[in-house]
């Protein structure tokens, strides 16, 4: 029997010309030690259609240069003795005689058995001198048990100096337990081969030309969840969508949000590939399943109501599979659990959520493609099969997810029912996002017959920063009600007179809605509590609304109030920062996020204002690079909540920005915060806080003609002296108490005698320097952040005038109140004139230790994008050094405190951090200097010029 062979199924595909690098999979593959990978006997590549698992082993192979055989399997090599001779023949590529009995056998009349051929083949192989690799690509393909049995006789046996390589698109039935127990076996699948966000940045580059922004990256590689085959296709449609040539702004970004499962590229891969090879039983489980966003066995068989006795044709969809499946030890599972189990071993686009393999998930874009389908095929189902997971899934008590698949369904009675019984939950866990669009969802008319719904809608409008006229809209639905539905408003109102700063009436409100609100109302009793304390603190009561907020803080956590009880403890450790606690602000601040934080111990929405808190302390410490991770991962959390939660995140992240010398990115952030502040409509005070920050952005970036334009639009006018500024109320004013504009008036002063300073007008900013001051004396805030920033500017006025001994005397009252606290940035962000005065304190023995600290953090980051500002001053950069790699911003703290001759216990307490902490960067700044004592570390230092 002889057989014609095709030669191009024995050479390996060539390697595309936009190959990406991927080193962890050589790595992965090919171990450090060399040649270590060899000594095992399987390499497994196990993934679904298109994730480049032919493609790796080639490259690895190339890199390698290693002799290979290879065969590319198709249906036909189910026959053993086809597939004995192919193997034959890829063996002959890399030694021409090898196997020669072996062929002559098989191609007698009657050739021997498969494990007599296969004897004689491996004693061959095990007499070459040289080490070799069998790869059978697209392995899949190959069901005939004889086949099977074969290969697994050819591991049990194989000769050392081999590898054997299998790649397709589901696990063998081969003993890869056995081999996995030995060591002998190197797995690689789906979530190895997917693209990280780098890979598919080049990948896409390579292929399209285009310029495409990170975000659009991003969101493709989540989209397609890094299948290579999806962003190949992605790419593909992307040029014929956005010609390079004619590219306009945004066409790419709405290409990105349109690409889905639907598209034509993806649709036809997926179909004739994927959905086109089932069996049309298993066919139609994908479809009638693809409506769920997670999959477990027993929810499944309740949406496709498997053995109630009313659908048990089908069952004969799983019968063939079940037949296949053994559990010796246990009852079967349920039929649909057995199917997503062979789903899951066929690598059908469905990934596995937990070890115990009991909930599943279809990729994104076979999800889609399914969920299209079914909307065409079956139209008439889809409500039906959704209003069946909804009813098991709250009976599992499951409510939100339930909540999802009733309003699919369209069964909004049913989906509002859901909504009312989990409403303050959800809201107290501060997932407003979620509870917006559930009620978006419903028909007005159901929402405004609802008044429970209705006022929590009104409630999370105003906290995510919705436009007033939408808020307003619902109070009035609620206006219309009983005696007790105006007292539940009237508890809103207050809130809303609180963004608006008219203090006196939130207040009043609020305690009249405490009074009148009964006990069992906890969350808007909580809500009423969080006004009083506001209103009190703004009002200058510091010890009531103190009290106030850590009732509000007990309330929120023993009602489970998560939201309100974390906002408390925030502005409570705000009110902290302001007295120049910081310490004692960062503890309520851990205290916030230890409260926030869900049951698998990451941060709830509501998180984000108390990492936003932790990044802003960092940064006034000069723990830069912790406040960034704060303030991203902040931003992050905030934003799940409404994107007003984000504003004060970007104003933090702006103020590090620039301290670290990244003048773009510190207006680009700034920028963020303001369009926030525009869309938040509720009130202007928002806009005012952001424009004060900017001024302050200008000033530091030496654009001190427009701070000056800016004062002149708020009625201040510099031609003169100060005190000639108009007294109409300003912008942005006009709904606020007295108390609040005085409070606002206050900042815009200090500005103004910042901007003159700035002008080399110290004598003009003095009077208003000298007025403020008397003003913190009047409200008991002597010790204060604002007192140390405001002698901080009289003191560099003074020494612009000349009045050195005066500015000394008036920088050292600063440092007393800064000290305790470790406050750093409000000095050093004054740039080089506090620089000179803090050399001058030095010299004069002042606060020693910490003004040490203060002139060492002057030693910035080299400065990004500030050729492009207008009127920049210069800001000295560091030397380049010759390490390999870098001191860190805190390595560099530790090392200039360490030449002082400090212990390790005295830096600690310099830095606020853990001695422990201090030992680790130590080791890490001995690795980079190459050294192993202390003072060899310094004087190493001194010669690289970093000290």
């Amino acid at each position: 029997m002889s057989f014609p062979l095709l030669t191009t199924k024995l050479y390996m595909p060539p390697i595309r010309p936009e190959l990406v690098p991927r080193p962890q999979l050589m790595r992965a593959l090919r171990p450090q030690q060399p040649n270590e990978g060899l000594h095992r006997k399987l390499v497994l590549i196990s993934a679904p259609a298109g994730f480049g698992k032919t493609t790796l082993i080639s490259a690895w192979i190339k890199q390698i240069g290693i002799d290979t055989a290879w065969i590319s399997l198709d249906e036909g090599d189910n026959d053993p003795a086809r597939f004995l001779a192919y193997l034959v023949a890829a063996l002959r590529t890399i030694k021409e005689d090898i196997g020669k009995g072996a062929l002559t056998a098989l191609q007698s009349p009657q050739p021997p058995d498969s494990e007599s051929l296969l004897t004689a083949l491996i004693n061959e192989i095990n007499a070459l001198p040289q080490r070799l690799i069998l790869v059978l690509d697209d392995y899949h393909l190959v069901t005939a048990r004889q086949v099977h049995n074969a290969v697994a006789f050819l591991l049990d046996h194989l000769p050392p100096q081999m590898l054997l390589v299998l790649a397709g698109r589901a696990d063998p039935p081969l003993p890869l337990s056995r081999l996995r127990g030995r060591g002998q076996l190197t797995e690689i699948r789906q979530t190895d081969l997917r693209f990280s966000l780098d890979e598919a940045r080049a990948f896409l580059q390579q292929v399209t030309g285009l310029d495409l922004s990170s975000d659009d990256i991003q969101a493709l590689t989540t989209r397609t969840e890094g299948w290579i085959t999806g962003l190949q296709m992605a790419a593909f449609a992307l040029q014929g969508a956005v010609p390079a040539e004619r590219q306009e702004p945004n066409q790419i970004a709405s290409f990105v949000q349109a690409f889905t499962g639907s598209n034509r590229y993806v649709l036809d891969y997926l179909v004739e590939e994927v959905l086109q090879r089932q069996p049309e039983k298993i066919q139609s489980f994908l479809l009638q399943t693809s409506i769920l966003d997670r999959l477990t066995g027993p929810l499944c068989d309740a949406v496709l109501e498997i053995g109630d006795g009313r659908f048990d044709a089908n069952l004969d969809m799983v019968q063939p599979l079940i037949s296949r499946m053994q559990y010796p030890n246990s009852s079967p599972p349920s039929p649909s659990q057995q199917i997503l189990e062979q789903l899951e071993a066929a690598n059908l686009f469905i990934i596995p959520l937990d070890n115990e393999r009991r909930w599943y998930r279809y990729h994104r874009l076979f999800a889609d493609l399914l969920r299209k389908r079914l909307q065409y095929l079956q139209p008439e189902q889809e409500p039906l099969l959704h209003r069946r997971a909804s009813v098991w899934l709250e009976e599992q008590g499951l409510v939100s997810e339930a909540i999802g698949h009733a309003l699919s369904a369209q069964d909004y009675e049913r989906g509002a029912d859901l909504i009312e019984r989990v409403a303050e939950a959800t809201l107290g866990r501060s997932e407003l996002v979620t509870f917006l669009a559930w009620v978006d969802a419903l028909p007005d008319e159901l929402v405004q017959a609802r008044p429970s719904l209705c006022l929590l809608h009104a409630w999370a409008l105003m906290w995510s920063g919705q436009p007033l006229a939408s808020i307003e809209s619902r109070l009035q639905d609620l206006e219309t009600g009983t005696e007790a539905d105006s007292i539940k408003v009237s508890a809103l109102r207050s809130f809303l007179a609180t963004w608006q700063g008219r203090l006196s009436r939130a207040g009043a409100m609020a305690q009249e809605a405490l009074e009148q609100l009964p006990e069992g109302e906890f969350f808007l009793r909580i809500l009423a509590a969080w006004n009083v304390g506001i209103s009190l603190l703004l009002s200058g009561e510091v010890e009531a609304g103190s009290q106030a907020f850590e009732e509000v803080a007990r309330m929120g956590q023993k009602s489970g109030n998560v939201l309100m009880s974390v906002s408390a403890l925030c502005h409570l450790a705000e009110l902290r920062m302001s007295q120049a606690a910081y310490r004692e602000a960062e503890a309520i601040y851990q205290r916030a996020l230890q409260s926030a934080l869900d049951a698998q111990g990451r941060p709830l929405p509501i998180g984000g204002m108390a990492l936003i808190g932790l990044g802003e302390i960092s940064r006034e410490w000069n723990d830069l690079e912790a406040a960034t991770r704060y303030l991203t991962e902040g931003i992050e959390c905030s934003s799940r909540w409404g994107d007003f939660g984000t504003l004060d995140g970007y104003i933090a992240m702006a103020r590090t920005q620039q301290a670290q010398g990244d003048a773009n990115g510190a207006r680009d952030s700034l920028q963020k915060a303001q369009r926030l502040a525009v869309r938040f409509d509720i009130t202007d005070l928002d806009d005012l806080v952001v424009a004060i920050h900017q001024v302050r952005l200008w000033l530091a970036q030496g654009d001190v003609e427009a701070a000056v334009h800016w004062l002149g639009e708020r009625g201040y006018s510099l031609a003169k002296a100060p005190e000639t500024r108009s007294e109409v109320r300003l912008p942005g004013l006009e709904k606020a108490d007295d108390l609040i504009s005085r409070h606002m008036r206050s900042y815009e002063d200090l500005l103004m005698a910042r901007t003159l300073v700035a002008l080399d007008r110290p004598a003009d900013a003095l009077p208003l320097l000298e007025q403020h001051i008397s003003m913190l004396e009047q409200m008991d805030r002597r010790k204060s952040r604002r007192m140390i920033e405001v002698l901080s500017q009289k003191a560099l006025a003074l020494q612009a005038q000349g009045n050195v001994d005066q500015a000394l005397t008036c920088l050292e009252s600063a440092l007393c109140i800064a000290e305790p606290g470790g406050l750093m940035r409000i000095f050093v962000d004054e740039g080089e004139p506090m620089l000179q005065l803090l050399r001058q304190a030095a010299t004069c023995g002042i606060a020693l230790t910490h003004v040490r600290r203060l002139i060492a953090a002057y030693d910035v980051p080299v400065q990004r994008g500030a050729e492009s500002t207008a009127g920049d001053t210069h800001t000295p950069g560091p030397t380049i050094h010759p390490l390999v790699e870098p001191l860190s911003e805190r390595e560099m703290d530790v090392l200039r405190l360490l030449a002082t001759g400090m212990s390790n216990p005295e830096i600690a307490q310099e830095l606020y951090i853990a001695t422990s902490t201090v030992r680790s960067h130590l080791k890490n700044i001995y690795g980079k200097l190459n050294v192993h004592k202390r003072w060899d570390a310094v004087h190493r230092a001194e010669e690289l010029g970093l000290l």
